[in-house]
């Protein structure tokens, strides 16, 4: 459960389990619950199935202070139903499943990610892990309240170094010496600098410094702005 303090936009300045969120964990040191892993392109009845299936695991599951996962492949309204209900069993921490290509899916991403949390408790943390350090701001913008150090790692075996605008092969840039600790500290200063852009209320400003990066960020944005300009100024106060 998050306590919020003050939002920026949409994007939530709060506590979880002692952390100020938006927040970095290390995903060895969390309980994810058991579910049924989906493929993100299947479909839409298999992914129903393996939907029930994880719904059923949750329900077993005890301790409802442990990550339960939003399954639901490429489907929206699975998504939020799986999200709903995990909510009504107790859970308070949710997990996105299939995070890796939902970046390469902006429309998909930000429909799922927002009808989520329009869909559910104010209080109950979104984890979206594997995140790249250039998406992290925006997705704080949208809803999200924890990020892991998958990402810093994955890319760190693959013998690239992660930056807060790009991801550069170590072959061609020999920039640092230990990848997977300066993947880990970029992941740390986006964090700050996310809690802190919070708190000035400048956040918005991050995210479009960021969309100069890559299509993909310029695509979230110009979705964001044109289909969902409505949950932008639900959270924003006019001046």
């Amino acid at each position: 459960m998050i306590k919020i303090k003050t939002h920026d936009g949409p994007a939530r300045l709060g506590e979880w389990n002692k952390q100020i969120s938006p927040t970095l964990i290390n995903y060895k040191e969390i309980n994810i619950i058991e579910n049924i892993a989906t493929p993100y392109k299947i479909q839409k009845e298999i992914a129903e199935e393996h939907l029930e299936e994880t719904l059923k695991l949750a329900e077993k599951n005890e301790d409802k202070n442990d990550i339960a996962v939003i399954q639901g492949a490429q489907y929206t309204d699975l998504r939020v139903k799986c999200a709903k209900e995990l909510v009504n069993m107790g859970y308070t921490t949710l997990m996105f499943a299939n995070t890796d290509e939902l970046q390469r899916n902006p429309q998909d991403l930000l429909g799922i990610i927002i009808e989520t949390r329009e869909n559910i408790n104010p209080s109950t943390a979104l984890y979206f892990p594997f995140a790249t350090t250039q998406i992290i701001p925006i997705l704080t913008y949208i809803g999200i309240d924890i990020f892991d150090n998958t990402r810093a790692i994955y890319e760190a075996k693959n013998n690239n170094l992660m930056t807060n605008t790009n991801i550069y092969p170590q072959e061609k840039y020999q920039i640092t010496s230990n990848l997977e600790e300066e993947n880990i500290n970029q992941l740390k200063i986006t964090i700050k600098e996310t809690q802190e852009n919070i708190k000035n209320k400048t956040l918005r400003n991050l995210t479009e410094q960021r969309a100069t990066t890559s299509p993909e960020l310029m695509s979230l944005h110009r979705i964001l702005d044109k289909q969902y300009m409505n949950y932008i100024l639900k959270y924003t106060p006019l001046y």
